[in-house]
């Protein structure tokens, strides 16, 4: 903890895992949290982030720019003499680019059509002339730093399920559950930290949510999606979130709603018992 505070807890350190291409620039100490940085040939974005890439290895020999930890390797080309060769290059460059503006002219489509989509709640009944007035998931959005929130939805036997499906090896899924005995907890982080770094972050959210649905995890799949969504959508507001205890809740894997159920319960259960002994 590195300020004066009246919490009953302190924060858990920062752990630097090697596993995700990072190393310790500095160990966390009562009062200041740990430093992590990317290992060598490793790179992350310069904002940080929780999981460092290895650098790219230019397959043409050419290098036009060194990796650094806050940026990838550029690779440049080799130069063809032949004209046919240069022929087909420029050809490939006109049909990239006539291919992306077709592509930027179907997602915009689409974000503006979605937009007007009526919403569909499961068990609440549908919603209709509504318009959706969250901001849509971004398919490539980074989700390191909502991870104990989304495992927290999902059983120790789900997440290693899910990791299954997605191809991570029983040596790395044993591997996880030993370097945690005892820690349901985080050895539902480690797992699933495993798979998303073998994914990478392009696509990751799809994948999450698709592969979910194809294992009759619909349940799940819903509360990861909506708890995604409202989390996402609080930070992008003024480039941070406007209801702070709701995203650290979703993040640390805590669910506020569940304490006020269990509270209303306990007082039920008290009235009931009192009134049993009036009578």
């Amino acid at each position: 903890m590195d300020h004066p505070n009246d919490l009953d807890e302190c924060f858990r350190c920062k752990w630097c895992d090697s596993h995700f291409g990072l190393e310790f620039v500095k160990n966390c100490t009562p009062e200041e949290d740990a430093q992590c940085a990317c290992a060598k040939n490793h790179f992350c974005s310069p904002t940080g982030c929780d999981t460092c890439f290895p650098c790219t290895i230019c397959e043409s020999g050419v290098i036009e720019e060194q990796c650094t930890a806050a940026s990838d390797t550029v690779c440049g080309t080799k130069v063809p003499t032949d004209p046919a060769t240069l022929g087909l290059i420029i050809a490939g460059v006109v049909l990239l680019s006539i291919l992306s503006i077709i592509a930027g002219a179907i997602v915009w489509y689409k974000r503006r059509k979605q937009k007007d989509l009526i919403i569909n709640y499961p068990g609440n009944g549908v919603y209709e002339g509504e318009h959706v007035d969250i901001p849509l998931i971004v398919e490539d959005v980074d989700l390191s730093r909502y991870i104990p929130g989304i495992v927290a939805e999902m059983t120790l036997k789900e997440v290693k399920t899910f990791v299954r499906h997605r191809n991570v090896s029983e040596p790395d899924i044993d591997q996880s559950i030993q370097d945690f005995p005892g820690d349901t907890s985080e050895q539902k982080i480690r797992l699933f930290r495993v798979w998303y770094q073998s994914h990478g972050m392009k696509g990751a959210y799809e994948t999450l949510i698709r592969s979910l649905r194809e294992l009759k995890m619909c349940a799940v799949a819903d509360k990861i999606e909506k708890k995604l969504k409202t989390a996402i959508s609080s930070s992008q507001e003024g480039g941070q979130s406007c209801n702070p205890d709701t995203e650290q809740s979703f993040q640390e894997g805590g669910n506020p709603y569940s304490e006020s159920a269990e509270l209303s319960k306990a007082s039920t259960a008290s009235l009931e018992e009192t009134l049993h002994r009036v009578t």
